[in-house]
Order: C-alpha cells, then sequence, then structure tokens
C-alpha cells in the first residue's frame, strides 16, 4: 500500500501537488501535531472556524478548542484508538474563541515512521454545524408540544428517566413529580371553541414556566393534563407551598377576547426517591391526581402508601364484583318510600347488595368503586331491572299495588352513550314502562369532565318518559339553573338536612324552605334520614310528597316487602 502511495506522489507534477494542497486547504480544516497531542501545523481553515491566529494555535493542544460537550469517556476512547495506530472518525463540537460553538465532522490518522513508531497525527475535518444544529432541532420538535412549546410527552419521559437516575445520588435536594389536568376545560371547549381552549392551555402554559425554576422541566402530555418535575425549584419552595401557588395561578381568570373564563386543577405529587420505576412513578402521580379529583377537583393530593394501599384493594374489588356478577352474588334490596298523601308505600329505592363469599352481606357503599367500573356498571343496569320484574310480579300475585322503582344512576351510566338503549331495550323486554323508574343523580354528577355530555342523555331519558329525581339536594352546592332548567320532577333532601333538627328551630327552619323550594319549582319533594318518631312528626308538618328512611323501613329484600303494611295510619296515630 505504501508502495502504491509513493508511485502516486512521484507521478504528481509540481502544478499538481499545489492544486491538491489548495483543494485540501479549501475544503478541510487541517492539524498537524506532534505524538504528545501539540500542534505543529494548521491551515487557513481551522484559524478561520476557530478564530485563534495561527500563532495562538501552534504549541498548543486542541484543549484550546475544547467546548466541554464531550465528556472524558469520548476523548479516552478517541487517543485508545490513534495511539494504538487506527484511524478514528467521528463527530466533535468545538469552541471558538468568542465563546460560539461549532461542529467537525474528524478524521484522525497517525503519521507512522519506518519503524512503525507514531511521530504525530494529522486531524482533517469538514464543518457540520448547520447539519447538526438542524438534528439538534428536529430532536427538540420531537419532544416539543407544539401547541404550548412545552415538552411533549416523548420529551417528558425522557426527562424523568434523567431525574430518577439523578437523585440516586447522594447530597441532592429530593425531587418530586407534579401532574395535574384542568377542571373546568371542556366546557371551556364546548362554549368557546377550540380556539378558546387552545388560549387556556397556552396562558397555563405561560404561568407555569414563571412559576417553575428554568432547569426544571415543565410538559403538557396532552389535552389538558400537564407534568413538572420538581429540582431545583424545591431548593427554593417547599412541594405544599408550590402546589399551593400552583392552583392559584390555575385559577386566576383568562381573558379570551371579549369573555373572561376560568379553570382550577385536580393535582397529584409524589416524591422521588430512584427506587421506583418510570412507570410507577407516573402511576402514583396519576393515582394521586385521581384521588383529587374523585374528591371533588380543585385540590391537591400527595401519593401516599395508603393510596396505594386503596387502589390496590380497588383493584381486588373490582376483580372480586366481576366473578360476583358471573356467580349471581349481587341482590337488589328495596327501601320503601312512604307518601305523605295516601299513607302507602308507593315507591321503593332499589338498593344493591352483595352476598360476599368472605364478608358476607355487604352494602353499596361497601363497594361503591364498582360503579365507578365502566363493564361493571354497565352490567348491573338491566340486572337490576331484571330483578324488579321478577319481584314486582312477586308483589302483584300477593295484591300489592304496583310501585315505582328509584334508580341510583352512577357517573358512568350517565355519561355512556348506549345507557337510555339499554334500559328501553330491558323495559320492552319485561313489558314495562320508563314512567315506572325515578333516575336518580346526585349534583356532582352535573359538573367535572363529560357534564355536558351527562346532562344531554339527562334530558334524552326525561323525554323518553323516566322521572328524573336530583339525589342529595342541601348537601352540598347546588346550581339553581340546575333545578330550573333541567328535567327534574322530583328532588330528594338529603338526610343530613334531617339530622339534629330536633329541638333546633333554625336546622328546620333550612328544612322546610328546602321543601318550599322544590314544591315552588313544581316538583315532588322526598326528605330523606328520617329515622326516629320524633323527627317524622316535625317533617310531616312541613308537607313533603315523601318521606323516606329507617322510621319507615330499612331496605328490604323482596321477599321482605311482602311483610309490609299497606297503610300506614299506625304511623301517624301511635309512637
Amino acid at each position: 500500500m505504501a508502495l502504491q502511495h509513493d508511485d502516486r506522489l512521484r507521478a504528481l507534477t509540481r502544478q499538481d501537488a499545489d492544486f491538491w494542497a489548495d483543494l485540501v486547504d479549501h475544503i478541510l480544516i487541517v492539524a498537524i501535531t506532534d505524538s504528545r497531542g501539540v500542534i505543529t501545523y494548521v491551515n487557513d481553515r481551522f484559524c478561520e472556524i476557530s478564530q485563534y491566529s495561527r500563532q495562538e494555535l501552534i504549541g498548543s493542544t486542541h484543549r484550546i478548542v475544547n467546548s466541554g460537550y464531550h465528556d472524558a469517556n469520548f476523548f479516552r476512547d478517541m487517543y485508545r484508538t490513534i495511539t494504538s495506530g487506527e484511524l478514528w472518525r467521528g463527530n466533535i463540537c468545538n469552541r471558538a474563541k468568542d465563546g460560539t460553538l461549532y461542529w467537525v465532522a474528524t478524521t484522525i490518522i497517525p503519521k507512522v515512521d519506518a519503524d512503525g513508531q507514531i511521530q504525530g497525527y494529522v486531524a482533517s475535518r469538514f464543518e457540520i454545524t448547520e447539519l447538526m444544529n438542524t438534528r439538534d432541532r428536529l430532536c427538540e420538535l420531537a419532544e416539543t408540544d407544539t401547541l404550548t412549546g412545552l415538552l411533549n410527552r416523548g420529551g417528558f419521559n425522557t426527562a424523568l428517566a434523567d431525574e430518577i437516575a439523578r437523585c440516586r445520588e447522594p447530597g441532592t435536594v429530593q425531587p418530586a413529580l407534579v401532574m395535574f389536568d384542568l377542571d373546568g376545560f371542556k366546557q371551556i371547549n364546548d362554549v368557546h371553541g377550540h380556539h378558546a381552549g387552545d388560549t387556556v392551555l397556552r396562558a397555563i402554559a405561560s404561568r407555569l414556566i414563571e412559576l417553575t425554576h428554568p432547569d426544571d422541566p415543565v410538559s403538557r402530555l396532552g389535552g389538558d393534563e400537564f407534568a413538572v418535575i420538581l429540582h431545583r425549584t424545591l431548593e427554593d419552595m417547599t412541594l405544599e407551598r408550590y402546589m399551593d401557588r400552583l392552583q392559584a395561578i390555575l385559577e386566576r381568570p383568562i381573558d379570551i377576547e371579549t369573555v373572561t373564563v376560568s379553570v382550577a386543577g385536580s393535582i397529584g405529587a409524589v416524591l422521588l426517591d430512584g427506587t421506583d420505576t418510570m412507570e410507577d412513578v407516573q402511576k402514583n402521580a396519576d393515582m394521586a391526581m385521581y384521588a383529587a379529583k374523585r374528591a371533588g377537583g380543585k385540590q391537591s393530593q400527595m401519593f401516599t402508601q395508603a393510596l396505594r394501599e386503596r387502589a390496590q384493594a380497588r383493584v381486588t374489588i373490582l376483580s372480586e364484583a366481576r366473578c360476583g356478577v358471573e356467580r349471581n352474588q349481587f341482590e337488589v334490596y328495596y327501601q320503601p318510600v312512604l307518601n305523605c298523601r295516601s299513607l302507602r308505600i308507593d315507591q321503593v329505592e332499589a338498593l344493591l347488595r352483595w352476598h360476599h363469599p368472605e364478608r358476607g352481606l355487604l352494602a353499596a357503599e361497601d363497594f361503591s368503586d364498582v360503579f365507578t367500573d365502566a363493564g361493571l356498571a354497565q352490567a348491573m343496569g338491566p340486572c337490576m331491572i331484571e330483578a324488579f320484574q321478577r319481584d314486582a310480579a312477586i308483589w302483584s300475585d300477593h295484591g300489592l299495588p304496583p310501585r315505582q322503582l328509584a334508580i341510583n344512576l352512577s357517573r358512568m351510566d350517565l355519561v355512556r352513550d348506549d345507557y337510555r338503549r339499554e334500559l328501553e331495550d330491558a323495559l320492552r323486554r319485561y313489558g314495562m314502562s320508563p314512567d315506572s323508574f325515578v333516575l336518580e343523580v346526585t349534583e356532582a354528577m352535573l359538573h367535572g369532565r363529560r357534564a355536558d355530555q351527562g346532562i344531554r342523555h339527562l334530558r334524552d331519558l326525561a323525554q323518553a318518559g323516566f322521572r328524573i329525581a336530583l339525589d342529595n339536594f342541601g348537601k352540598g352546592m347546588t346550581v339553581l339553573s340546575h333545578l330550573r332548567e333541567l328535567p327534574f320532577s322530583q328532588i330528594k333532601i338529603d338526610q343530613s338536612v334531617v339530622e339534629n333538627i330536633v329541638d333546633a328551630p333554625g336546622r328546620c327552619m333550612v328544612l322546610s324552605s328546602l321543601i318550599e323550594m322544590g314544591q315552588g319549582l313544581g316538583m315532588e319533594v322526598t326528605v330523606e334520614g328520617v329515622e326516629t318518631r320524633e323527627q317524622f312528626d316535625l317533617v310531616m308538618a312541613m308537607a313533603p310528597e315523601r318521606i323516606q328512611g329507617f322510621f319507615i323501613s330499612p331496605a328490604l329484600s323482596a321477599r321482605d316487602i311482602l311483610n309490609l303494611p299497606q297503610h300506614f295510619d299506625r304511623i301517624t296515630t301511635h309512637g
């Protein structure tokens, strides 16, 4: 090979050699060093790109242009290769004299004498700065949310992996992951359009950047869900303080052209200690966020071991419930509702009971998570109607008059597009009429995600002939516009209003006012939670349409309903 090179060189004329030397100098950035790496020659292109003079470069080493971009392992690998006499190729980021960075594609060739000893090195380079900048921009775009300029989910995953690895190092502030989504965002999109929603998301992103240290990654994971990885921020404030300030900036009004809108956040946080996987950390933060949402939103929750245990218990109860449905372990019980005018039972409220193989008979509040599962919620509705049809037939055979069935809808029932169709199919199958059913919803179900969809379905159910009742009225804040505008035919006053009304004129006045309000809006009023004779007498004097509670009867099996008296005159005349 060396002989071939010698033959080529001898064949070159001086003019040819000058031509090729000029060509190399115009295209390549060339430096020659001795065996110790001290620069002995540079061409003009090297001086131009580095902004150092030839005098400054010769006698120095390449540390003069070291940018600090590459770690020690990078250079260790390079020197190991060339000192073994092998050619090295790679891309190097250098720093010019004015501090700007530039990239060069580099080939380093060892110069070897006749004895095979390395005399020095020839480095030839060509500039690829724009190419590398383009690569970086493409990488950045791949990890950036185009709407807000924050990291997207891909960028977030990279940043979280880096933070988990870093927090294993001793002596660092314990970092945290904070995740949240926006309460009330969907309504803004639906009422004001997606342009308004985009404006809100950009405003929230801007506020997040202002609140958070520039070194801490801020991400929009998708939709209205955001995540922040806190490290440097926690050097200046506690995590609790950060979450308080975060909630405050989320709630600040946002101007959108001619209107002003507001949102809030359901915020979940988890501390990082380097022991959990990336998947576990996100799952834990998610768990905390949805705990905040289930608690009503507009608040923060820290992830705790107790929260994880509740989540694991939920997984267990859902798994057992699926088996319970297959094995017919669920039974419908009925709590009688007394009509105050006729003193007869004209309604019964369906209350699901679970004959659990290990825990015995469970009331619905003991397995409330079951109703948040879409598949289980979907299975319960038709089963309940089938049970009622079967039980109503038994009651009729024993001469009992027909009664309305009150069913508590879950949030999952209300937002499902096919719920009305499933109900109507079941009624047709059993020859029953929609006006035999009262569908109960709570105020909380009319807010939050997909609330508009739920309200639309509520109107459709009323139009189909089902009676609609607002349950737990008086327990929390009820939007009066819902009472006026939604198709409620009944309201049920929560048992908390009835508690302690005996010898409490103020509480009696509140209850009486609620009854009058419902009746003034043309609704039938049921007072729940009446448990004693004294409470019953006070409530009867306020003249609601119906009374429900343990004083009338607890929830009973279908067979036990047969033993109820048909008329309740005794209640009004005896203690």
